[in-house]
């Protein structure tokens, strides 16, 4: 096994075992996140990776290319939009992706992302060279997992639900179980979170001293991001939804959205 530097590492990981894993890649644009599960037990996790380990694998390789029993692959679009279901046809893809100002560099992809919505989204040719050798029916939106997961157990109409990693927060609102607000948004400071939720906040039409803030992500900063939301919006926590099995060192709000991709291994999930 090669050596790369693990966040994690169960004492019983053994890639000789791949096909009884999952592997699970989340992937942006500057890295990406390595992790394997036996069924819903986290058996080893690496935040951070150099994309060029994906695109040109040298100290990955065996973590890469293990006979793995199932791959899910979540991309981390750089823009998105929603497309209702009852709106979207497949051939008018191209007339979608003119929201998204779409560079020469880029390539449009659009899936299904829920009973509601189509998500139609760009990223970068160099991360597609990076995912290019798994396919691309193990590729998915990386956040449908976690909007499907909140909307299944949590969606509640007087939440934001928040994921913040790499300095981007997803923004997330339901009514009645359905999507009525989906965003992203960057920021460099904790009181530009607060403006951007500010922002969200306003379009709910919920009381302020009502709204309920619901924190996850892998940004370290988590915990001082919660403490400044607070300030402002009182009922702010962290996301306590469990989708696996973690060490207790790791918990499951700080890992929801990576996890959650473990629900869309099935084909019929994607």
């Amino acid at each position: 096994m090669s050596e790369i530097n693990y966040t994690f590492r169960h004492i019983d990981f053994n890639l000789i075992q791949a096909y009884y894993y999952t592997l699970v890649l989340q992937v942006s644009s500057k890295s990406f996140t390595y992790a394997v599960f036996y069924d819903d037990r986290l058996m080893a996790l690496a935040v951070d990776c150099d994309l060029k380990q994906l695109a040109d694998p040298t100290d990955m390789v065996d973590e890469i290319f293990a006979n793995f029993k199932d791959i899910v692959i979540g991309i981390d679009a750089d823009a998105f939009t929603l497309i209702p279901v009852e709106l979207y046809q497949q051939e008018r893809v191209t007339e979608y992706a003119r929201f998204l100002d779409v560079k020469p560099d880029e390539r449009v992809f659009a899936q299904q992302l829920d009973t509601d919505n189509f998500v139609v989204y760009k990223i970068s040719n160099y991360v597609i060279t990076a995912i290019e050798k798994f396919g691309y029916s193990p590729c998915v939106y990386s956040g449908k997992g976690w909007i499907n997961a909140i909307a299944d157990k949590l969606a509640s109409n007087k939440a934001i639900y928040i994921n913040i990693e790499d300095k981007q927060a997803e923004m997330l609102h339901f009514n009645d179980g359905k999507i009525r607000l989906y965003n992203k948004f960057g920021f460099t400071t904790t009181d530009d979170l607060a403006y951007s939720v500010s922002l969200v906040f306003r379009e709910t039409g919920i009381d302020q001293k009502d709204v309920q803030l619901s924190l996850s992500g892998m940004s370290p900063q988590i915990e001082e991001y919660l403490s400044r939301l607070t300030e402002f919006f009182p009922h702010t926590e962290t996301n306590t939804l469990k989708i696996a099995e973690l060490p207790a060192e790791l918990n499951s709000g700080k890992l929801l959205k990576l996890s959650a991709l473990l629900l869309c291994v099935s084909s019929e999930a994607r």
